[in-house]
Order: C-alpha cells, then structure tokens, then sequence
C-alpha cells in the first residue's frame, strides 16, 4: 500500500508544476533600429513611433519598441494606448499578427477589452 502512495508523489508533483511552467512570461528582446520587420518591410527604426489607428480609423496610440523571443525576428509590438481611446493606459505588448498595414496605415485588429488582456511592458 505505502508504494502506491510514493508512486502517486511525481504524479502531484508534476500536476502541481504544470501550471507554473504553462505560465513562464516570455522572454522579451528589444530589437536593434536596424533589424528588418519583415511583416511591414521596414527597419524598427522606422517602425517606432507609428501612429496606430482602430477599424473606424481613429487614432489610438502608437508604436513604442518592436520586440522579439530573440534579437532577429519581430514577435510583437508594444504599442502606448491612448487612455482616451478606451485602451489600457500604458505600454502594451501586442503580437505582431495583430496588426494590418494598409494604405500608409497601422491599424490594429483588437478590441479594447482584449487589449486589456495582454502583457505590459516595462523597459
């Protein structure tokens, strides 16, 4: 009976150490001015300070930093809402495939409330 019992331990353990992993922050890198975001075929340079504009076209903050998992490829943008917008007032960290450029504009594909959702960014 007791080796069922120490056979159940890595089992908890395990369990218990799931969630805590599964929820790791990920490691951001801030990318070089010169590095190439392949998605808006620009550097970041370029990238930084966009305007970034909601679906109905009304300005709701711009482009902080460009960041990746490593220092080549761009993942994200951090973007700074405009509180007035109805966006989180802050540096945000928003994925990359949420943005659309069309017509010399960034728009973003996001609603308030899910914007609320993602990660801050603190440099």
């Amino acid at each position: 009976m007791k080796k069922a019992n120490f056979a159940l331990v890595p089992a908890v353990a395990l369990l218990v150490a799931a969630p805590a992993l599964a929820q790791a922050p990920t490691q951001w890198v801030e990318l070089e001015d010169t590095a190439q975001v392949a998605a808006f075929n620009s550097t970041v340079d370029q990238i930084e300070d966009w305007d970034l504009y909601d679906a109905a076209g009304i300005k709701i903050g711009e482009v902080e930093a460009v960041l990746g998992t490593d220092a080549t490829t761009a993942t994200a943008l951090v973007v700074d809402f405009e509180e007035a917008a109805g966006y989180v007032d802050g540096d945000v960290i928003v994925p990359i495939d949420q943005f659309t450029w069309e017509a010399n504009r960034l728009s973003l594909a996001i609603e308030p409330t899910a914007a609320q959702q993602l990660e801050l960014w603190n440099d």
